[in-house]
């Protein structure tokens, strides 16, 4: 690769239209992707990160260098400013592009790390049984017993069987707990059903005893309730033998008001029929009038109009019959 020291005179050329800097870029390209390495082998990790870190180191110099030629030439900082960039992005793009291999094995490592932990933790939690049974415990020992720590854990063999004995000792002693808990609850159990007969018992004795008492009670009452029946049927029969009088006595009363009231209205009615009579037949005699002497008043004006007077009877016959269309008489 190019001598740190000529590194200064490569920026500016553009000025002459010279692309030095894209030349040492290209040859850095070329070079380092010239270079072949097996990232499966320590040997090929350790070219490949070695040679990672030489690119990163001419990226910096390069800038570096774009930097001090900066500061001579003010007058072109924009494309010095350009050469840095180029530099820096080519650069890096090469490095990320060379290192790119290790770079995936890195990260397979650490999912491999990452999923051994997590097999850890899983193992770990096993032992946490929250409120189980000794059943539910059993069978999660019996499955940790059961589980095979081998090769495949690599480096984190050793982890996984102190995390499988830290597990195992954590249920036997939580199965310990959980059977002790257990056989107290059933003991305590047994005690409050045994309780719970004993104080069943009382209450049946108790209940009997209420009984007896209530029917002693009931059979008390219930001759005082005949007693007061009887007395109440007395009172009663007494009471409706005075109510039946004085509804006797209220409907003849009652039939006779009936009778003078019919009476009444029977004369009110004949004598309201002689009144609408007599209206009547005057709102005729009144109709009647107030026609003849419209009548009259119009044959008078058919009359003075010229018309024969028996004429215009007929016409005003014929009008107030319909018999001319269009023509009314107004009353």
């Amino acid at each position: 690769m190019t001598q740190r020291e000529d590194l200064p005179q490569l920026f500016g050329k553009r000025i002459e239209n010279q692309a030095a800097i894209e030349e040492v870029i290209s040859k850095i390209e070329t070079e380092s992707r010239s270079i072949t390495f097996d990232i499966d082998t320590k040997d090929g990790q350790a070219t490949c990160r070695s040679l990672a870190a030489k690119i990163a180191s001419a990226k910096s110099a390069l800038d570096k260098a774009g930097k001090a030629k900066k500061d001579e030439y003010t007058v072109t900082t924009k494309l010095i400013d350009a050469d840095r960039n180029l530099a820096k992005s080519r650069l890096q793009a090469l490095q990320d592009e060379i290192r790119q291999p290790l770079t995936e094995l890195e990260q397979r490592e650490a999912q491999r790390k990452a999923q051994h932990e997590a097999n850890l933790d899983e193992m770990v939690d096993l032992s946490a049984l929250v409120g189980a049974d000794s059943s539910a415990i059993s069978e999660r020992l019996t499955a940790l017993q059961d589980k095979v720590i081998g090769d495949d854990w690599q480096e984190y063999k050793s982890q996984a069987l102190e995390a499988k004995d830290f597990a195992l000792k954590a249920l036997r002693s939580q199965l310990a707990e959980t059977k002790q808990r257990e056989d107290e609850q059933a003991e305590l159990a047994r005690l409050r059903a045994e309780q719970a007969h004993r104080e069943q018992q009382e209450r049946e004795e108790r209940i009997a005893r209420e009984a007896t008492a209530k029917a002693k009670a009931d059979a008390e009452r219930q001759a005082q309730q005949v007693a007061q029946e009887a007395e109440r049927k007395e009172r009663e029969a007494k009471e409706r033998e005075a109510r039946l009088i004085a509804e006797k006595e209220a409907s003849e009363l009652r039939a006779k008001q009936q009778a003078i009231d019919a009476a009444k209205r029977e004369r009110d009615a004949i004598e309201a029929e002689r009144l609408e009579a007599e209206r009547l037949e005057a709102k005729r005699q009144a109709n009647k009038k107030h026609r003849d002497a419209i009548f009259i008043a119009a044959k008078d004006d058919l009359v003075a109009g010229g018309v024969d007077e028996e004429v215009a009877k007929q016409v005003i016959k014929l009008i107030h019959t319909n018999k001319i269309s269009n023509v009314t008489i107004k009353f």
